[in-house]
């Protein structure tokens, strides 16, 4: 499912606000069309972000795809993730990484979707619009971006600092 982006302005890209409420109507327009989330599309016709995340593409040619980031958040979850797809390009697992513009029509060709987020880090969408996205499950790519993240995580548990919190 996805829905005209009213506020997709390089103003609001930047600005982490308490500002919900796009995201909120995303969501609840999708939940009307029984499906889980919403993809808003830029004034020109181009996917530009979900609700509070990121989208991204895998293409049929192994091209890791996103959209710029002049009109989207530039979060710290997608800037990890694209570290990661940079270690698969040297892996050989994707070909290149790609950051342009993505007409609908294109998204709906690609092998994989995702969404990237703080909340869901790395979540395959396997449908949307009622299309099947690749072969309607989750793809290797996006699998192996999760398991990067949860390792990055895991990484890091020795340097992690217990807060007391009173009973």
């Amino acid at each position: 499912m996805y829905r005209q982006q009213l506020l997709c302005d390089r103003l609001f890209a930047r600005i982490k606000s308490t500002n919900y409420l796009p995201n909120v109507l995303v969501v609840l327009e999708a939940k009307d069309r029984s499906a889980d989330n919403g993809v808003f599309i830029d004034q020109r016709g181009m996917v530009a972000e979900s609700s509070n995340m990121n989208v991204a593409f895998v293409s049929k040619d192994r091209v890791f795809r996103h959209p710029p980031f002049d009109a989207i958040l530039s979060g710290i979850t997608i800037q990890r993730v694209l570290q990661f797809a940079e270690r698969l390009v040297k892996e050989g697992e994707l070909k290149e990484i790609r950051i342009a513009d993505i007409p609908v029509s294109e998204g709906h060709q690609a092998a994989e979707m995702m969404l990237i987020g703080s909340s869901i880090k790395v979540a395959p969408v396997v449908q949307w619009d009622g299309q099947a996205i690749g072969d309607g499950k989750p793809g290797p790519i996006t699998k192996e971006l999760l398991e990067m993240w949860n390792e990055d995580a895991r990484s890091a548990i020795d340097q992690l600092v217990a807060v007391p919190y009173p009973d």
